[in-house]
């Protein structure tokens, strides 16, 4: 993008602001010029029209609202903001009042960028080729996280690069409808979606950290997505997930670690859907009250070399008559395996069986779950593993466990 900007940098100092509106300082402005802001405040919303560089010296050049509409609307191609504070855009979300906002235009740089007390953060709508790199996003303060805007919204966008960014106590990072897009090295914490990836295709997440959010990843309706080298951690709330996986197809999720959650996986598939596909490999699930839980049917799913540690439960299913089917799930290592390897080769002699018993039967009936560990169900479960005297449902079954754990699984490496 640079090669496209002229060499005319205009230095404005803050008494020339005084008596000149920002946006007048712009519209004076060549088309490729670099405008450089030095420190304090200065009025917004403003409007840039034209390929330009607006760039500031750090966090005391500011931009700010009077708690009204959105800070920067971006209605060119080839622009630049960089190293500015915006601050104080308005609190309106159906009319999606924002730190920056562009529309339908091409290559487009935000970087190192504080946003604070900005309802939403960055939305792109139509958006291609552009960047969104080391910004920090912080919403409106709302007790309801439903409230808060999100931190980065695509729309429709594609080819961009969301890049070392922190989002903290936005709302979500929301790529919806948008394609090839690659999202890496950000740190998410405290919302409601950490990344919510709707009905997108061929995008990539890559080495982010995402903790304490409802939900950290929420997959629906996506095609050729690759979840890989993340930490997703201590979504622990009631309902907290890590990963949730709800229809789309060929889903990779690999070399993640995940951990400390309510609920690792979830996985939500209807049994006459055709098409899906999702791999889950290579990854640490550890920590969790529950490592997979499936929703309805367990079905079209590799689940192979996970190591699957220290969780409360394996694997639940919420719907108790359909069946799993056209899955290919072996050499996991699963920490509750007492299977045999009498012939040393790293395999149990006998399949990894997740089977229910009395004790479970709250996966099938909330209202049962008010006993979940009572002392009666626990005897009566032992009974029935020692002598059964009705046959167990069959949840789960990996057919050639591990029973070593695997090296070389979870997240590797951050920048």
């Amino acid at each position: 993008m640079r090669n496209i900007f002229l060499s005319i940098v205009l230095f404005y100092s803050t008494s020339l602001f005084a008596s000149q509106n920002l946006n007048q300082i712009i519209a004076k402005a060549k088309a490729g010029s670099k405008i450089e802001l030095p420190k304090g405040i200065f009025k917004g919303p403003i409007i840039i029209d034209k390929p330009l560089i607006l760039a500031g010296s750090g966090k005391d050049s500011i931009i700010e609202n009077d708690g009204n509409d959105t800070i920067i609307t971006i209605k060119s191609s080839h622009v630049s903001i960089e190293n500015l504070t915006l601050r104080g855009s308005g609190h309106h979300r159906y009319k999606l009042d924002s730190g920056i906002r562009a529309d339908n235009v091409q290559d487009i740089e935000i970087k190192n960028c504080n946003f604070d007390r900005t309802l939403f953060g960055i939305i792109f709508f139509g958006i291609k080729n552009s960047k969104i790199i080391n910004n920090t996003m912080k919403s409106y303060r709302e007790k309801i996280v439903d409230n808060r805007g999100d931190g980065i919204l695509l729309w429709g966008s594609s080819n961009n690069i969301i890049d070392g960014n922190r989002l903290f106590e936005s709302k979500d990072m929301a790529i919806s409808r948008s394609n090839h897009n690659i999202i890496r090295n950000n740190i998410i914490e405290n919302g409601r979606y950490g990344m919510l990836i709707n009905k997108s295709k061929n995008t990539s997440i890559e080495s982010n950290k995402i903790y304490s959010n409802y939900v950290g990843i929420r997959c629906e309706g996506a095609k050729n997505i690759k979840i890989d080298n993340n930490i997703v951690a201590k979504n622990r709330r009631s309902s907290g997930i890590g990963i949730m996986l709800a229809g789309g197809t060929n889903i990779h999720v690999t070399h993640n670690t995940i951990m400390d959650n309510a609920q690792a996986i979830y996985i939500k598939s209807k049994a006459a859907k055709t098409g899906v596909k999702r791999y889950i490999e290579y990854n640490k699930i550890l920590n969790n009250n529950i490592a997979f839980h499936f929703y309805a049917t367990i079905k079209n799913n590799t689940i192979k070399y996970n190591n699957i540690i220290g969780n409360l439960e394996d694997v639940v299913k919420s719907v108790r008559s359909v069946k799993y089917c056209k899955d290919n799930i072996e050499k996991n290592y699963w920490d509750r395996c007492m299977g045999l390897d009498k012939n040393k080769d790293g395999i149990s002699d006998t399949p990894y069986l997740v089977l229910n018993y009395v004790d479970k039967l709250w996966q099938f009936d909330p209202q049962i779950k008010f006993f979940y560990g009572a002392p009666l169900l626990c005897i009566v479960d032992l009974m029935e593993k020692l002598a059964p005297f009705t046959e167990p449902n069959l949840v789960f079954k990996d057919t050639k466990p591990e029973t070593k754990p695997i090296s070389n699984v979870g997240a590797m490496s951050f920048p």
